[in-house]
């Protein structure tokens, strides 16, 4: 889902939590024949305790001479990091020539790393916006009552689930590895937590590579999220433009109506509003022009009183997004009344006539993560200009946002991609995405300004 930072805080090589520690390296479970190789790093579980959590952390040894380690985070938010590393080895060919690749399962997610917070991981649907204070209370109460159950499982755990402290947990790492400076690689949410490091450590950075990020640097969280409608409308003009003549009116005539009475999708067992529909809508929307025709279709038969060919799947019929939000509430704002969120929501669709508010960052974060029972931790706070120059890139879907990041910091380069899709390097393994991003890790040498990648 959905989408990433800045006190130059560096703790001092002095500190029990920094001190240097041997990794004891050896096969990973249910690793089979791979080589990749894991270790367990006892870190520190907040700066103010003294607890320790256990952190798995998996390395894909250098096939050569090595000279140095990447650190990857592969987004999600989710645990499994280390298995999805095992998965796709081969995006890493030509940086194992000089580096070890390395990962870790974050903290408290299921994975590897322990301990494992006791929670509901499945999809979490998105609750339509409250009408008025009493419904927004009301979804206040249900929201506290499902992240307690959470939380009591390991309060201070979950408490410090925030990017922020996956970045300590990274330069922990960093320390255990013996590397002076890390190069790092944030794709999708791991983006996110790449942000957040280099604000935290801004002088431990040698590359920073982030790929289909959302931006976690924004001064201005309002504008930022008035920008990601922007950036959603573009997306959707590239239907509407390709559609019949007169499908935009259609299509708003059709949110209008939905949003007055729902419209039925019998063959789901569910009703959708005028904000479902612009979700899910969008949803198809962004996979790009295979599947136009599809939505075309869908958008007549739901005039026609039929809208299941917006749903997803007949599981997960209703927007939503999968783990719970645990880190996300403590990553991003939230609203305090319903006046406030009713205010924004009224400001997105003033400027997105045909997305909306409709978008995680806007609607499911907000509206499940309001009431949580832990602040937000750490909040979208601008990047740090004393940064070695950083990559980035991105889709129809996720370039802008990704640019808005690697515009903070001086010097730096974005990669472009005219297509859908989402993650260039990791999940689509683009090997022109690839094969700049290894240049640039291994010698620090940035592709020239607007290069395109096919």
């Amino acid at each position: 889902m959905i989408q990433t930072l800045l006190a130059l805080a560096v703790v001092a090589p002095s500190l029990p939590a920094q001190a240097p520690q041997t990794l004891q390296w050896q096969p990973c479970p249910g690793a089979g024949t791979s080589e990749m190789v894991c270790a367990d790093l006892p870190v520190a579980l907040s700066k103010q305790s003294n607890r320790k959590i256990t952190l798995k952390v998996a390395r894909l040894p250098a096939t050569g001479t090595k000279r140095g380690s990447v650190l990857i985070n592969f987004g999600g938010p989710q645990g499994d990091q280390i298995a999805i590393m095992r998965s796709r080895p081969e995006i890493f060919t030509k940086l194992r020539e000089s580096m070890d690749i390395v990962t870790w399962d974050p903290r408290g997610y299921p994975g590897l790393s322990t301990p494992v917070l006791q929670c509901d991981w499945s999809v979490l649907r998105t609750p339509p916006f409250p009408d008025d204070q009493t419904g927004f209370e009301r979804l206040m109460a249900e929201n506290r009552a499902r992240a307690t159950k959470c939380r009591d499982t390991a309060p201070e755990l979950f408490d410090h689930m925030d990017s922020a402290s996956d970045a300590r947990d990274a330069e922990a790492i960093r320390v255990a590895l013996g590397e002076d400076r890390m190069n790092f690689i944030g794709t999708s949410y791991g983006g996110t937590i790449a942000q957040a490091y280099a604000r935290l450590f801004p002088s431990k950075v040698r590359t920073l590579y982030v790929d289909g990020t959302g931006d976690h640097s924004a001064r201005d969280w309002d504008r930022e999220l008035d920008a990601i409608a922007r950036d959603n409308e573009r997306l959707m003009k590239r239907f509407l433009d390709w559609a019949e003549p007169g499908m935009e009116g259609r299509w708003q005539a059709l949110v209008a109506k939905a949003d007055k009475e729902p419209i039925p999708a019998p063959q789901v067992n569910a009703l959708y509003d005028g904000t479902q529909l612009q979700a899910l809508m969008f949803q198809k929307v962004k996979r790009g022009p295979d599947q136009w025709d599809a939505v075309a279709a869908a958008i007549k038969a739901a005039e026609g009183g039929d809208a299941s060919a917006f749903a997803a799947s007949s599981r997960y019929p209703y927007p939503g997004l999968q783990g719970g939000g645990v880190k996300e509430c403590l990553d991003f704002p939230r609203p305090a009344t319903q006046a406030q969120l009713a205010s924004t929501v009224k400001r997105l669709r003033k400027i997105a006539p045909n997305t909306g508010a409709a978008f995680p960052l806007a609607w499911h974060a907000p509206i499940t993560c309001a009431g949580w029972p832990a602040a937000v931790a750490n909040p979208p706070k601008p990047m740090p200009k004393k940064l070695p120059p950083v990559l980035g890139a991105g889709t129809w879907l996720d370039f802008a946002a990704t640019k808005r990041v690697v515009d903070q910091v001086p010097g730096s380069r974005m990669i472009t991609f005219d297509g859908p899709g989402h993650n260039l390097f990791a999940a689509m393994a683009n090997p022109c995405v690839i094969d700049h991003v290894s240049r640039y890790v291994i010698t620090r040498e940035l592709p020239p300004r607007g290069v395109k990648c096919p």
